[in-house]
């Protein structure tokens, strides 16, 4: 654990420097008691005033670890604020950025968002409060132990005899903890998920009637929640009470054996009277070491789950990048899954060639999004290879691979920023003509003409303030202004009207000229303009995605087969009339 903690300040030093501070302060804690047996013999002796030079070592002591503690907690605060929350949140940025493009499902915004805030705000308390916690409760009593046995070893017999029943109910009470609070973070991460959604469709929900937490994936994720911290808080309950019983036990045979000694003359009064006071300081930390357990617990979850980002492996990088000549692409006996027993594709091969436009048709879920998105290498695939100008996408720069590639799909997420900033993301040092052009090619002018603002218009978080065939335009400006050779498109026109579906196909007609481009379409219209067709099956019967068909769509439209079916399917669609 202090490993990977230690990993997160600028010097590997600052944690034992830290540590240091801490066991010195505690130790003079602890020998802040020895001197008090002095000061009270001599207080309470017959020369009251021999206790002034007693007095000055216990105050000395005391004054001592008090300003070393002092002064090493103001240090671990100003590290755990520059040191640990500033690197921790740096390098899991530096990784997410770094991660595979598929890592990203619908909990990574709310696993992300967890371990920046509240893991990272966990960390942050670890070095001033938790750490000083520990080792006082820890070596203070200890000190005081060995204090006890240089005047009455049999009270110091005593205290010994209670640390290895503290071991054991600090095992068990870890143990309970621990597997309550491993489970906190990811439920913190689905609530907060959750959470989003719930603002991202507000105005789905209020137009269903559904307000406040009465969505049910919200709800669920609440009441989740409640009952781990819940469970944390009943975890707690049997060691709170073992630990406190025990402590009131040690206690109570501290004074019942010093006041038998003292009766029978082996011990003073003034030295029971301090190890009263030291036996008191003794029980303290054994009565809230439960707590001390759940916070270092909570803290080891907590550099859990930042490294469960932070150690994830980026997608490897080649040591010597290879640069491709063209831009056609061919997926040769690929293999891949999203889990090891579950294989999407086996042996699956294709081309898309230079400056040609290749469609891929098939049923619902049998991998044609996951084909683009190997393509993008979002992930890698497991067998085989994906290669463009004939080179192997994992042999390519990453930067160079996602600048010559183009990706425009259905679900488009717009930043809450104007529709110019919206576009240019996609090349910022764009000129103000070159967006001009590219918003003209996407048919986004009558668009931003009828806003108030123009280009200037805030659209909101996601883009909630454009309908979908207006951020459709905006997704396809960004094309446009990026220029790149290689354009992936996924069912962008398959929720549009008639009037958004006929604008945006010519548009991507125009974008398309030229290119190397993969369209996914159900729509007969898109279809049908590619120069070649693949149709993938066998994923509706549970096994992987294969080529069961491909050819030019006139060719496919004639042999009877399954795209001859869908082609047929569509055309009798097309006649249906409402009366």
């Amino acid at each position: 654990m202090l490993r990977r903690f230690n990993s997160f300040f600028d010097r590997p030093s600052t944690i034992w420097l830290l540590i240091a501070g801490y066991v010195l302060a505690a130790v003079l804690q602890g020998v802040a008691f020895g001197a008090l047996i002095a000061f009270l013999r001599a207080l309470l002796g017959p020369e009251p005033s021999n206790a002034r030079g007693p007095m000055w070592l216990l105050v000395g002591f005391g004054a001592a670890s008090f300003i070393i503690r002092a002064a090493t907690t103001i240090h671990a605060n100003r590290v755990s604020a520059y040191d640990v929350c500033d690197n921790a949140v740096a390098r899991i940025g530096s990784r997410v950025v770094r991660l595979p493009l598929g890592w990203f499902d619908a909990d990574s915004v709310g696993r992300v968002s967890s371990a920046i805030s509240t893991e990272t705000d966990n960390l942050s308390h670890l070095a001033p409060i938790v750490l000083p916690q520990l080792i006082s409760a820890v070596v203070t009593p200890l000190t005081v132990m060995v204090v006890a046995f240089c005047y009455e070893w049999r009270l110091g017999l005593i205290m010994l005899a209670v640390i290895p029943l503290v071991a054991l109910l600090w095992r068990w009470a870890s143990r309970l903890l621990m597997a309550e609070h491993r489970r906190a973070p990811a439920i913190a991460a689905r609530t907060a998920s959750a959470a989003v959604e719930h603002a991202h469709l507000q105005p789905v929900l209020r137009a269903q009637g559904i307000s406040g937490t009465a969505w049910r994936p919200l709800a669920e994720a609440l009441s989740d929640e409640n009952d781990e911290m819940n469970a944390i808080m009943a975890a707690q309950g049997g060691p709170a009470i073992a630990f406190g019983v025990l402590a009131q036990a040690f206690f109570a045979a501290v004074l019942a054996a010093g006041l038998g000694i003292v009766l029978g003359g082996g011990l003073d009064a003034p030295a029971f009277i301090a190890i009263g006071v030291m036996a008191a300081r003794f029980t303290t930390p054994i009565s809230q070491s439960v707590f001390y357990a759940a916070a270092l617990q909570q803290d080891m979850v907590s550099l859990e789950t930042i490294g469960a980002i932070v150690d994830t492996p980026a997608l490897p990088e080649p040591a010597e990048p290879r640069h491709p000549e063209g831009t056609g692409i061919e997926l040769a006996e690929v293999g891949f899954g999203y889990t090891a027993d579950d294989p999407l594709f086996e042996g699956l091969s294709l081309q898309a060639e230079e400056g040609r436009i290749t469609a891929l048709v098939g049923p619902s879920g049998c991998g044609k999004s996951t084909i683009t998105r190997l393509i993008a290498r979002f992930w890698d695939v497991g067998a085989g290879s994906l290669r463009i100008g004939g080179v192997d996408v994992r042999e390519m720069d990453p930067a160079e691979l996602m600048a010559m590639t183009s990706m425009v799909f259905q679900d488009v997420y717009l930043f809450d920023t104007s529709i110019a900033e919206n576009v240019r993301i996609s090349r910022p040092g764009a000129t103000d003509e070159e967006l001009a052009e590219a918003i003209s090619r996407a048919g986004l002018e009558p668009v931003v003409a009828a806003l108030p603002d123009g280009l200037d218009t805030q659209v909101g978080e996601g883009g909630l303030k454009l309908s979908g065939g207006e951020r459709q335009r905006v997704s396809i400006a960004r094309a446009f202004l990026k220029d790149a050779p290689v354009l992936l498109l996924d069912e962008i026109t398959s929720a549009l009207d008639a009037e958004n579906e006929s604008a945006i196909t010519r548009a991507l007609a125009e974008l398309a000229a030229g290119r190397t481009v993969v369209v996914i379409a159900h729509r007969l219209s898109t279809i049908m303009n590619a120069d070649h067709v693949y149709v993938l099956a066998g994923r509706e019967r549970g096994g992987p995605s294969r080529v069961v068909e491909h050819g030019s769509p006139a060719e496919l439209a004639a042999s009877g087969g399954m795209f001859a079916s869908l082609v047929e399917d569509f055309s009798q669609t097309v006649r249906w009339t409402v009366r």
